[in-house]
């Protein structure tokens, strides 16, 4: 650890590590070396026992504002003004978080109650946390690794249930591990090849070749498996967007309840009712996916008609998928987007620069009968819409939803005729222990690419006997990769951008 961290790490500081606003209870945390004498200072125990001296215990009593830094006799007479009463918890180093000295004060979640306990901490000499400070420092002091860091903050942001499995999942080590499998091995692979340099004389078997020409292969296999779930990371960290458009009054608005189980979007008979965009998220196969209801595409109308179908093309380009929805009562015609015109018969609907779409025939409830939406999507079928992303529903009886929404799934994990890509299979290699998947983020995949580039041309050179000088270069870089994943040897710049995105008193 540089002198730069050391000096970090010798500061005493302090935040509101519950939400921000007002509520039941909030949590104010203290960490550092002057934890234990400002604990003493600002809290009075009810009862016989002391936080400090009775660790990881949940202690009553009352904190109170000094009315300066300094010591204060209370036989003097001054009167020490009651902030709030509740709980203080202290740990004691390394057995906290953060492995330092660490308090966390329990109040009243008044905004006025935790902001005057923040004060008085801080004119006892604390100074206010920066964002992530508190688990940089868990990080810094060897509790957690950089991936383990990262997923703290993945795990705070959470929208649904999935990816907070997967973000515990990788807070428990299941990145961590995988990462450390293959850096074993990588570090294996080098210390044989190294031992080739410093005794040349050694010839080397068939068999030992053979053997280190799968120990390459292995690497790179594992190195793309682990790359292979950045799409499903991105899904479960950053969510979707899915737009539905179409002309007026085919049913959008009644989709986008249907898709919500909740009346968000006003519906009339009345076409053009949807003059701007009507956005909700839903948890669809545990991704947060923004669902955005947009002005019906035609020509003419009047200036605020015109208005939202310029919103309209620009949340086609804002999303992940499009879904163009069409009156199943109608003729079998699809839109041209660019004039909010139909097309003929024989055009299929693709989306906007390739993106994933889908085609939704609404209304089937006014086709008569059970069977005659089928024998219709038989027909539309064969006037060219796509059979793998066709869908008939009834946004006004639910039926078809089920299917649809199973199809718009398949679509974000990049399936085709509702069988998933073979990058997106699930792979014991890149999967954690039970609870929860593995998947990269950004910077992970970025580090992991770079390590593959690596080990791939290492494994040419090696292979074309180009020197095992060179080989042992490339072998080193995909090592470097493998470490800044773990946080091994990174600057302080680097550590200041992953934590930054950190929120306050985390």
């Amino acid at each position: 650890m540089n002198s730069a961290s050391r000096q970090y790490l010798d500061d005493t500081i302090v935040a509101r590590s519950t939400a921000p606003g007002p509520g039941a209870i909030a949590i104010v945390r203290v960490d550092g070396p002057g934890t234990p004498d400002l604990v003493r200072r600002m809290f009075n125990p009810l009862g016989p026992l002391h936080p400090i001296d009775a660790p990881r215990q949940a202690i009553f009593g009352e904190w109170t504002e000094p009315p300066d830094a300094e010591p204060r006799d209370d036989a003097s007479g001054t009167e020490h003004r009651i902030i709030d009463e509740g709980i203080t918890i202290f740990f004691k180093a390394p057995h906290s978080f953060t492995g330092n000295d660490l308090a966390e004060l329990q109040c009243h979640g008044g905004t006025a109650i935790v902001r005057a306990l923040i004060a008085a901490a801080m004119r006892l000499g604390a100074r206010l946390a920066e964002p992530g400070e508190f688990t940089r420092r868990a990080f810094m002091n060897n509790r957690l690794d950089l991936a383990q860091a990262e997923a703290v903050g993945d795990l705070i942001r959470a929208e649904t249930d999935a990816a907070a499995r997967m973000a515990r999942s990788q807070l428990a080590g299941g990145l961590s591990r995988r990462i450390s499998e293959l850096r074993t091995n990588l570090i294996d692979l080098a210390a044989e090849i190294e031992s080739r340099i410093d005794f040349p004389e050694e010839g080397l078997a068939a068999e030992d070749r053979t053997r280190l020409r799968a120990a390459f292969a292995a690497l790179e296999t594992g190195l793309r498996n682990l790359m292979a779930s950045r799409k499903r990371g991105r899904l479960l960290r950053e969510g979707a967007r899915i737009a539905l458009v179409g002309p007026p009054n085919v049913g959008k608005s009644s989709l986008l309840n249907a898709l919500a189980r909740t009346e968000r979007a006003i519906v009339t008979p009345h076409p053009g009712t949807t003059r701007d965009t009507i956005e909700c998220t839903i948890d669809l196969a545990g991704v947060a996916v923004t669902i955005v209801d947009t002005a019906g595409l035609r020509p003419g109308g009047d200036e605020i008609e015109q208005l939202g179908i310029e919103r309209t093309h620009r949340a086609m380009g804002e999303a992940d998928i499009v879904v163009e929805v069409r009156d199943a009562t109608g003729e079998i015609e699809a839109m041209n987007f660019d004039s909010g015109s139909s097309c003929g018969p024989g055009d299929e609907f693709s989306g906007v620069a390739g993106q994933p779409s889908a085609i939704v025939f609404n209304k089937i409830d006014c086709l008569g009968n059970e069977d005659a939406s089928d024998e219709d999507l038989a027909r539309r079928r064969a006037a060219g819409a796509d059979s793998a992303r066709a869908y008939h529903v009834s946004a006004l009886t639910g039926r078809g939803i089920e299917e649809f929404e199973a199809g718009l799934e398949a679509l974000l994990f990049g399936a085709t005729n509702g069988v998933t890509d073979e990058t997106d299979q699930d792979d014991t290699s890149a999967r954690a222990e039970p609870g929860g998947q593995i998947a990269v983020g950004a910077r992970h995949a970025s580090l992991l690419e770079s390590s593959l580039a690596s080990i791939t041309q290492a494994r040419g050179a090696w292979v074309a006997q180009a020197g095992d000088e060179l080989v042992m270069i490339d072998l080193r870089e995909a090592l470097l990769g493998l470490d800044q994943i773990l946080g091994l040897g990174l600057g302080e710049a680097i550590l200041d951008r992953v934590f930054e995105k950190f929120c306050l008193g985390k």
